[in-house]
C-alpha cells in the first residue's frame, strides 16, 4: 500500500498536469485577444488602465487571498473556520468598494493619472465579487482538485476573451477591459460555487477568526509587501516616464507573465498545496521541492531564452509597429527566465511551511531593490525598466535561497544541483534559433522563420540534454508514459525516487 507522501506527490503530479492543460488553453486565448485588444487600444489605453489596476489589485489582495491562504495551510480546519473567513472576506470587500468609489480621483491620482478614475470607479462593483470565489477556491486547492480549479479557470478565460475581442473589435475602446475583468470574475465565483459542497453559513465564531489570525496577519503583511514589490515597477514606470510608457512596458510584462502562466504557474499552484500536507514528511518534501526545481528547469530556461532570441521578429508583426520599443524591454524581461524557473515557487513554499515572514522579508528585498534600480536606470527608457527588473530579480537570489534552506533543510547546493546541464542546452538552443532566424529572414516572413528556427532550436536543446543529462531525459519520459497509461503504482513509485 503505498504512503501517505507518495500519493500526495502522486497528486502534485497529476495536478500540475491538469493546471498546465488549463493554462495552456488560458495562454493561447490570452494571447489571441491581447493581440487583437492591443492592435486596437494602443499603449496609452493599455496604460490608463494599468494605473486603474494597481488600485483594484491591492483592494483585492487585502479582502480576499490574504485572509483564504490559511484554509489551505492549516492542518485541521473545522466549518466555522470557512464560514468565518467568507463572511469577514465579503464584509472588507464591500468596505474597500465603497472606499474606492468614493475616492476613484484621489486615488487614481496617486497611481500616476488621474484619467483613469472611471475606471476605478467601475472596478469597484467588480471587486466583491471577484473576492467572493475565494472562498471555495481555496477549499478546492486544500483538497487537491486541482482538475476542477483547472476547468474553472479555463471557462473563465474562454468566456473573458471571448467577449474581450468582440468588444474590441466593435470599438468598445478601454471599457472592453473592464468587461473582461468582470466577466472574468462573475464565471470564476458560480464555477467554484457549483464546484464545492460547502455553502457560507453563520457557523463562524470569533474564536475561529482568533485561531486563524496569526497565520493571516503574517500573511496579510506578505501579500501587502508583496503586492508593493509587483506592483512597484509600474508605479515608478507611470511616475518617471508616464502613461505610454507604462502601456508598453506593461505590454512587455503581459508577455513575460502569460508565459510565466504556462510554464510556472500550474506547479506553483499545487506547490503550497503540497508542502502544506506534507510539513510531517520533510524528507518527502524535500524530495519534491527538488523535483519541481528540475521539473522547471527543463521547460523554463529553453523556452525564456528562445523567445528572448526571436522577440524582434514576432512582437512588432503582431502586435503593430506603435508597439516596436517593447522589444527590447521584453528580451530582457525574458532572461529573467533563468531566475524564474527556481524563483517562481518561493512564496509557495514558504507560505505552505509556514515560515511566513521569510516570504515578507523576499519581497522586501524585492522593493528595496525595485527602489534602487529603478531610479538609477530610468534615463535608458523601457529599456531600463526592463533591466531594473531583471536587476530585482537576480538580486535577492541569495537571500531567497538562504530562506528555502531554514524553511525546508534544503541546502543550497542542493537547490542549484541540476542547473548546468539544461541552462546549458537553453542558451545553445537560443543562439541557434537567433542564428537561424537571421539566416532565414531574407527567404520568408518573418514569423514562419521563427516556427522554422524554432524546431531546429528544440533538436538543439534535447540533442544536448541527452548527451549531459541522460537520465533526467529518461526518468521525464518514463513519467508521461505512466500518466498516459494512468499507471498509478509507476507514477508513485517514480515521484518516490530519490533522484
Amino acid at each position: 500500500m503505498s504512503d501517505p507522501a507518495g500519493s500526495i506527490a502522486l497528486r502534485f503530479f497529476e495536478g500540475a498536469l491538469w493546471t498546465t492543460a488549463r493554462n495552456l488553453l488560458q495562454v493561447a486565448l490570452s494571447l489571441v485577444a491581447l493581440t487583437i485588444v492591443a492592435r486596437e487600444l494602443g499603449p496609452t489605453t493599455y496604460g490608463l488602465f494599468g494605473v486603474a489596476m494597481l488600485v483594484y489589485g491591492i483592494a483585492e489582495m487585502i479582502c480576499g487571498g490574504a485572509f483564504t491562504d490559511s484554509i489551505v495551510q492549516r492542518r485541521q480546519i473545522e466549518p466555522g473556520h470557512v464560514d468565518a473567513t467568507f463572511w469577514l472576506t465579503t464584509a472588507l470587500a464591500l468596505i474597500a468598494a465603497c472606499l474606492m468609489a468614493a475616492l476613484a480621483l484621489p486615488l487614481a491620482a496617486l497611481a500616476g493619472q488621474a484619467d483613469a478614475a472611471d475606471i476605478v470607479l467601475a472596478l469597484a462593483a467588480v471587486l466583491p465579487l471577484a473576492v467572493a470565489s475565494r472562498v471555495p477556491m481555496a477549499l478546492l486547492a486544500r483538497d487537491l482538485r486541482f482538475k476542477a480549479a483547472a476547468q474553472i479557470g479555463a471557462a473563465a478565460t474562454i468566456a473573458s476573451c471571448t467577449v474581450g475581442i468582440i468588444l474590441a473589435l466593435r470599438g468598445g475602446g478601454i471599457w472592453t477591459l473592464v468587461a473582461m475583468e468582470a466577466l472574468r470574475a462573475l464565471v470564476t465565483v458560480v464555477g467554484a460555487f457549483l464546484a464545492v459542497a460547502w455553502r457560507p453559513l453563520a457557523r463562524g465564531r470569533l474564536r475561529h477568526l482568533r485561531d486563524l489570525w496569526r497565520f493571516n496577519a503574517g500573511v496579510l503583511l506578505t501579500y501587502l509587501v508583496g503586492y508593493a514589490d509587483l506592483h512597484l515597477p509600474r508605479l515608478l514606470v507611470s511616475h518617471l516616464l508616464g502613461t505610454q510608457a507604462l502601456g508598453i512596458f506593461m505590454l512587455a510584462i503581459r508577455v513575460y507573465g502569460e508565459l510565466s502562466r504556462l510554464l510556472t504557474e500550474p506547479l506553483h499552484g499545487v506547490a503550497m498545496s503540497t508542502c502544506a500536507r506534507l510539513q510531517d514528511a520533510a524528507a518527502q518534501m524535500r524530495r519534491s521541492i527538488v523535483g519541481l526545481y528540475g521539473a522547471s528547469r527543463l521547460v523554463v530556461f529553453p523556452l525564456y531564452l528562445g523567445m528572448a532570441a526571436v522577440t524582434p521578429w514576432w512582437l512588432p508583426p503582431l502586435f503593430g509597429e506603435h508597439w516596436l520599443a517593447a522589444v527590447p524591454a521584453t528580451q530582457l524581461l525574458m532572461l529573467g527566465g533563468v531566475r524564474l524557473a527556481t524563483g517562481a515557487y518561493n512564496s509557495a513554499i514558504l507560505l505552505g511551511t509556514g515560515h511566513v515572514r521569510a516570504t515578507a522579508l523576499l519581497f522586501a528585498a524585492g522593493c528595496a531593490a525595485s527602489l534602487l534600480a529603478f531610479p538609477l536606470l530610468a534615463s535608458w527608457g523601457i529599456a531600463g525598466a526592463a533591466l531594473a527588473m531583471l536587476v530585482r530579480q537576480f538580486a535577492t537570489w541569495p537571500l531567497a535561497a538562504l530562506c528555502i534552506r531554514r524553511a525546508t533543510g534544503l541546502g543550497v547546493a542542493d537547490q542549484l544541483s541540476g542547473t548546468l546541464a539544461p541552462l546549458t542546452a537553453a542558451i545553445a538552443a537560443a543562439g541557434s534559433i537567433w542564428t537561424l532566424t537571421r539566416m532565414l529572414e531574407a527567404l520568408v516572413p518573418a514569423i514562419p522563420a521563427t516556427l522554422i528556427a524554432a524546431v531546429a532550436g528544440t533538436a538543439v536543446y534535447l540533442g544536448l540534454l541527452h548527451l549531459l543529462a541522460p537520465r533526467t531525459l529518461r526518468q521525464v519520459r518514463a513519467l508521461l508514459l505512466a500518466f498516459l497509461r494512468r499507471d498509478r503504482t509507476q507514477l508513485e513509485s517514480l515521484l518516490a525516487s530519490p533522484a
